[in-house]
């Protein structure tokens, strides 16, 4: 087993891929859930003094790789962080490319969210199971999640862009 900290950050701009096994239970944070990342977030933002939050583990395994695309890992404890972080990423592009900031938010998009030059499946750095899926890709695309609105990742979504929005007019 091999152990060790990294940073979020570190994680995502790798060219892995982490896949959400069938087993694992659907996204299922609430709002408490988002309502502590998001405080955890503001504090490590505020303090000066603190430069690390701990997430938690990420458990993976190799799954299957297959030489010249991404390498694959089952997510197997952790997917609801991971989960939620994208979506804060998603939330973050978002409300940077409405505000003209259209380069970070590319940035965001390209070394965070997906792998630009993957097709397919491949295309996206985290993979959740069946259920969850379309939802999740409708906020990491971008696109039109309307349909989706009752699922937790949507919400999510919608929360957390909320909360950012609030938080930097009340800093403009």
């Amino acid at each position: 087993m091999d152990a060790r900290a990294k940073m979020v950050r570190d994680i995502l701009r790798a060219s892995d891929q982490y896949l959400v096994p069938f087993f694992q239970r659907h996204y299922a944070w609430t709002q408490k859930h988002w309502e502590r990342l998001y405080d955890d977030i503001m504090v490590l933002q505020e303090d000066d003094l603190r430069t690390q939050h701990f997430l938690g583990p990420l458990v993976c395994t190799p799954f299957k790789p297959i030489p010249g695309e991404v390498t694959p890992y089952q997510l197997i404890d952790g997917q609801q962080r991971l989960s939620t972080i994208m979506v804060i990423l998603a939330a973050l592009r978002d409300l940077a490319g409405e505000r003209g900031h259209k380069e970070l938010a590319d940035e965001i998009a390209e070394d965070y969210l997906v792998h630009k030059r993957q097709k397919g499946l491949g295309r996206y750095k985290v993979l959740p199971r069946l259920g969850d899926r379309e939802a999740f890709f409708a906020v990491v695309d971008g696109g039109n999640s309307d349909q989706y609105s009752n699922y937790g990742i949507v919400e999510a979504w919608q929360y957390f862009r909320d909360r950012i929005a609030g938080y930097v007019l009340d800093e403009s």
